[in-house]
């Protein structure tokens, strides 16, 4: 089912009210109304869109964002989390996300590093169910990487660094079908009506990107969030007719210039970027959001060049 321009910004409007509301407590009514839908058209739209239920949505969003904040340089306190994240309590969170994740939240926060000996599976956890895979606390992006990999890796990463980044606003479309290329694809398609009838010239240089919302070393593919953007100059305007609008914030970013096959970006350069060059460098990310800022795209040929943007503290 491809959802309609209407339903897609609606569901855009919801999940950006989940992401600034994360604390509160919402009832799949309370947010149907909030976006003037009825519950039943609601509940049948957003899981069309997203791929999951609400409810499972809102759980999935709250116990990504309590992983987030473990590892954050302000060590709030466990408990504070869990207000934060919408739970009632510290121990109906200690629950969901031991059951999720298959190891505990005070287990993950202390043992980041862990000694081998100490390491703990998650075998029993919902997350390795629903993606085939043993998650680790101290390897959230699982997979390994060979020589080749890493020699691969050398001839695609043209730069990384910290760099200053200004502020910048983007019309968006989801894809409805996660990260998967036909999903993607489909999302730019749609992007580009919806641009053409707000009369904004396509195909300027450096104005694509993406907004790559989840890991997809820890979330199924499918229910990924993956949002096509194109910069706009007059944010206000679409705003109010009701469009989704994100803004880059001002600030410092880890870059990483890829050029290479769009089939090895993720396995195995999001992989090394991840798993190895973050940690061993000890940059602290400030956001989940990965931006990626498309220079060249040539999908019939396997061949991207980007740059990947993520905040960082």
């Amino acid at each position: 089912m491809t959802a309609s321009q209407k339903n897609l910004q609606r569901i855009n409007q919801a999940v950006i009210f989940v992401e600034q509301h994360l604390s509160d407590t919402i009832s799949v009514a309370y947010m149907a109304q909030q976006i003037n839908m009825s519950e039943f058209h609601f509940h049948r739209v957003f899981k069309s869109v997203t791929n999951e239920p609400f409810n499972q949505y809102l759980q999935r969003k709250r116990l990504e964002q309590a992983l987030f904040e473990l590892r954050a340089p302000k060590q709030e306190s466990i408990q504070k989390i869990a207000f934060n994240c919408g739970f009632s309590s510290q121990a109906n969170f200690a629950k969901a996300f031991s059951n999720y994740f298959g190891f505990t939240a005070s287990f993950y926060r202390k043992k980041l590093n862990p000694e081998p000996k100490h390491i703990e599976n998650s075998k029993n956890g919902k997350l390795s169910s629903k993606i085939g895979k043993n998650i680790q606390p101290h390897q959230l992006y699982h997979g390994t990487l060979s020589k080749q990999d890493n020699d691969l890796i050398k001839q695609q990463c043209l730069s990384i660094g910290i760099i200053d980044v200004d502020e910048a606003h983007y019309c968006y479309l989801a894809s409805t079908d996660g990260y998967s290329i036909e999903g993607i694809g489909q999302a730019w398609e749609q992007l580009k009506v919806l641009l053409a009838s707000l009369n904004i010239p396509l195909y300027r240089k450096n104005h694509s990107v993406a907004f790559c919302r989840d890991n997809h070393f820890l979330t199924p593919e499918v229910q990924c969030r993956y949002e096509a953007g194109y910069k706009i100059d007059d944010p206000q305007r679409l705003i109010e007719r009701g469009i989704g609008v994100r803004t880059v914030a001002a600030g410092q970013y880890l870059s990483a210039m890829f050029k290479g096959k769009i089939s090895e970006l993720r396995h195995p350069f999001y992989l090394w970027l991840f798993s190895q060059h973050i940690p061993e460098n000890k940059i602290i990310l400030a956001s989940k959001t990965v931006i990626e800022r498309y220079h060249e795209v040539d999908m019939k040929n396997n061949f991207i060049h980007l740059e990947v943007l993520i905040k960082v503290y």
